[in-house]
């Protein structure tokens, strides 16, 4: 069924009547005059009918991401088909209460997937559930997501693209321009421009935290779900052209003349795109505009240079898996067998002796038993300790407003090889309540807890207690029948969390410490 309104500026729409919500689908944001081009703020000046009622065009991407994703939750659920477009792919939708529809909190999601998979018609997205949740708690809200820009269209870029006025960190421009769109129009829907949450998980999440370089206020509430600039760090220039480098190559465009280039990248279809990606590490680059700051552990503690988003951003929920770093398993896979031997000879070139020996000793490196499986594991301890657990301790506990802090341990239930952990990606699948039939009781309780505590937090209410770097302070989700409880200590054991990485950062550095895993991850 659809329903339709006029909206006070953008026009008459038709949205899908969902029994208790509205949903508007595919909803433009941004024009592109080529896949490579600076976001132009979309405003229907000609006043034509928008039909909301399907999902618009999907970034260029791996056609199989979705399903890649499914993997690593491990469980799957009823999908559309997505079909894929460089310069019709800039939409959003918007879930709104049936009624109450005044002046409402809003939320934005930004999907993760690397800034190369992702989209915002994925199904464990729908935030249909968590709008519900609030309308029953008497505090209804506004669910938004976005797509952006990924892989070569959102993050390749050279001295030579933007002597061709070719900007960099075309991903984060877009999101930028979707959130500038919905401070614009969000309020003819019934949202608060005023009362904005943007909320991500993994490179979403990282995003969110890229956000805050931006001068213009773009959110009041920020949280971040097993991401941050810590985990993937923006690319310094000279790397950003090498990856350039490969991409003209494997194009087979070195030869080539620079108009020549440009063009071929303007026009490419998604099959070449997608193509000539391969594996380069495309992801945000320092660029003195976008991306202004380094990620360090100072930097990202806010103990230099604070971000011109500590001042208009008034709160942040931040937190990770139990093994957030399972997603690194299957960015390893072809690396699996002799994993062990390569991270112990990747430490010796970038950790001094006795940090080496006692981070190899601690996390049971050398000696790891008989298991190949337990081996990995240990190696992924580490990244997790690194790049995941350390980065929310950080985050936290220097940023000058409120935080709240939250540490998901509910076992995954689906088989699969982290069947009985909380790995990457399963906190949005618990909090966005689209799995809830595919759970037992206890955990569809766990489940709606966290949706509940972020519904609070999207209204500016309390969710549960604030984190303080003396004393700590965590929401506590599982494992299983412990259920949910807040916790107040400094003890990383009760909340299932090693210490193992602030006894090593003693002898040596967070810096140092994530460099070393940089260094393994690049394969040297």
């Amino acid at each position: 069924m659809t329903k339709d309104f006029s909206h006070s500026t953008l026009g008459y729409i038709i949205g899908l009547d969902r029994e208790n919500t509205i949903q508007y689908r595919g909803i433009k944001y941004a024009s592109l005059d080529h896949q490579f081009a600076e976001p132009v703020l979309f405003s229907n000046k000609e006043k034509l009918t928008i039909d909301a009622t399907s999902y618009g065009s999907a970034c260029i991407q791996n056609p199989a991401a979705r399903d890649l994703e499914f993997g690593f939750i491990q469980h799957t659920l009823p999908s559309e088909d997505s079909h894929f477009s460089g310069t019709e792919c800039l939409s959003l939708n918007i879930t709104t209460p049936k009624t109450d529809k005044r002046h409402l909190p809003v939320f934005i999601f930004i999907h993760g997937g690397g800034f190369s998979i992702g989209g915002n018609s994925w199904p464990h997205y729908d935030p249909t559930r968590l709008v519900e949740i609030s309308m029953e708690k008497g505090t209804p809200v506004i669910g938004i997501n976005i797509n952006y820009r990924l892989g070569l269209a959102g993050f390749l870029t050279s001295e030579e693209l933007v002597r061709a006025g070719i900007k960099s960190n075309n991903g984060l421009r877009d999101q930028r321009t979707a959130l500038t769109w919905i401070q614009k129009y969000v309020e003819g829907f019934g949202g608060d421009p005023e009362n904005v949450t943007v909320v991500g998980e993994s490179a979403g999440g990282a995003s969110c935290l890229f956000l805050l370089e931006s001068q213009q206020p773009l959110f009041k509430r920020l949280m971040s779900m097993g991401g941050t600039p810590l985990l993937v760090k923006p690319l310094p220039s000279h790397v950003a052209e090498s990856i350039y480098a490969a991409v003209v190559d494997k194009l087979g465009l070195t030869a080539a003349s620079s108009e020549s280039r440009i063009k071929v990248f303007k026009e490419a279809t998604v099959e070449e795109l997608v193509a000539a990606t391969s594996n380069f590490p495309l992801l945000p680059v320092i660029d003195g505009d976008v991306v202004t700051v380094p990620a360090t552990y100072p930097q990202w503690s806010f103990q230099e240079n604070l971000l011109p988003g500590t001042k208009w951003c008034e709160s942040i929920m931040i937190g990770d898996c139990e093994m957030d770093s399972s997603i690194l398993f299957y960015m390893l896979h072809d690396r699996l067998d002799k994993m062990n031997k390569d991270f112990i000879s990747s430490t010796e070139r970038s950790l001094d002796s006795t940090t080496r020996k006692e981070l190899l000793e601690e996390y049971d490196v050398t000696h790891p038993g008989d298991s190949p499986d337990a081996a990995i594991n240990n190696v992924l301890h580490f990244a997790h300790d690194i790049g995941f657990y350390a980065p929310v301790v950080a985050i936290a506990s220097g940023w000058p407003g409120k935080s709240y802090v939250f540490h998901f341990n509910e076992p995954n239930p689906w088989g699969g090889r982290f069947q009985g952990v909380a790995g990457h990606v399963l906190d949005v699948a618990f909090l966005f309540q689209n799995y809830n039939e595919f759970l037992d009781e206890t955990q569809q309780s766990s489940a709606k807890a966290f949706g509940s505590h972020f519904i609070d937090f999207v209204a500016g209410l309390e969710p549960f207690p604030v984190y303080t770097a003396g004393e700590g302070g965590a929401m506590v989700y599982g494992p299983g029948d412990e259920g949910q409880k807040f916790v107040k200590s400094k003890r990383n054991a009760d909340y299932k969390r090693r210490d193992t990485i602030f006894k090593l950062a003693k002898i040596s550095d967070f810096d140092k410490l994530s460099a070393c895993w940089d260094t393994f991850m690049g394969g040297r």
